[in-house]
């Protein structure tokens, strides 16, 4: 099938009308217009459909040089995101300058006054730099233009990943595969029941005609520490359920990690996926099922919105969903050999002694 950009304008008709208008399947038609939103000729907004991405003529770039600010760039997740942005706008001539304001308003403040000295003509922000009142204040009172990754705020244009979306579709596939016993370990600074991650977990356990289990939601940091601290917990209070989904890949290793120390094989015993699919597979000791998050789609939608910003500062604010997918890695539980050393942990805090194990 062969859907060209310059085909369609405004608004385009439902999957079903443009199989029939191409002479198509409808599975056909579906997949050619995944591609060209992943490709940032088309964006979808949320209950209103999918539209054609604005034309610019020649002469119309007014993109420079953007800032972008995100709060943890050592966590795999923010550093496939920056790196990302970073290579649409390579592509597309634009300097991106990206900055980590680590949980700090004063930090974000200076992030800010260096963006005004270098005359940034815009700022992408992440959600998790706008999680205080104090930081959003900032943002607002600098002057420079806004566009957001998932913030969710209604006075700026954003785009984000479905996140709840993505938790509903892994744990509809842990219950079709272990049974409805799934629990999960969140890594949000968030109450576990405010998380998109939680509500769409929960979704699927409803649709299963089933209840959450709360002996086995967890809340913890999102670090490989907190997914191991997290399940020696439920180890010594209530036990593990057939499953677990974790907050993120970082998490489910250190989860797997203490599974197997202690002598439960995954996912014999107990199956794990997790959200997110910022660590290669391949560097796992057991590859875990996860959601993966469209960086690169992100990263498209960001810059449009962005440029459609800087043209027409009055244009209405639109949020731009993306929906995340389902990768599923099918694996052999694996024992560590006895005198390994791997079972043995430190009393002081829970943790295995001999890291170098962990990632294979």
């Amino acid at each position: 099938m062969r859907i060209a950009h310059g085909d369609l304008e405004g608004k385009i008709p439902g999957i079903r009308e443009l199989a029939q208008q191409y002479s198509v399947n409808f599975k056909t038609a579906n997949k050619a217009v995944s591609m060209l939103v992943e490709e940032g000729l088309l964006y979808r907004l949320q209950g209103r459909g999918t539209f054609v991405t604005e034309k610019q003529s020649q002469g119309e770039q007014v993109v420079g040089s953007i800032g972008f600010v995100i709060t943890d760039i050592t966590n795999p997740y923010f550093a496939q995101l920056a790196q990302s942005v970073q290579k649409v706008a390579y592509e597309q001539k634009i300097s991106v300058f990206v900055n980590t304001d680590h949980s700090s308003t004063d930090r974000l403040t200076q992030i800010l006054d260096t963006y005004q000295q270098r005359k940034i003509q815009l700022v992408i922000v992440h959600g998790g730099v706008v999680r205080h009142r104090s930081a959003l204040d900032a943002l607002v009172n600098c002057g420079i233009p806004l566009v957001g990754i998932h913030t969710h705020l209604a006075a700026i244009d954003d785009v984000w990943p479905d996140v709840r979306a993505g938790a509903q579709l892994v744990t509809e596939h842990l219950i079709a595969r272990y049974g409805p016993n799934v629990g999960l370990v969140s890594g949000s600074d968030d109450p576990v029941r405010e998380t998109g991650r939680f509500r769409g977990f929960r979704d699927a356990i409803l649709s299963s005609r089933n209840t959450v289990d709360f002996r086995y939601v967890a809340e913890t940091e999102p670090t490989y520490r907190g997914g191991y601290q997290a399940i020696v917990a439920m180890l010594q209070q209530n036990g593990l359920p057939k499953a677990l989904l974790f907050y993120n890949q970082i998490m489910a290793m250190g989860g797997v990690s203490a599974l197997i120390a202690h002598g439960v094989q995954v996912p014999r015993d107990v199956a794990v996926a997790s959200i997110d699919d910022g660590i290669n597979a391949e560097q796992m000791l057991v590859p875990t099922t996860t959601v993966a998050l469209p960086f690169e789609e992100t990263a498209r939608h960001a810059l449009y919105l962005a440029q459609r910003r800087l043209q027409n500062p009055t244009a209405p604010v639109i949020d731009i969903r993306v929906m995340p997918r389902l990768v599923v890695h099918e694996t052999l539980s694996v024992e560590m050999p006895k005198g390994s050393g791997y079972g043995e942990v430190n009393p002081a805090d829970g943790m295995p002694q001999k890291l170098d194990l962990l990632t294979g």
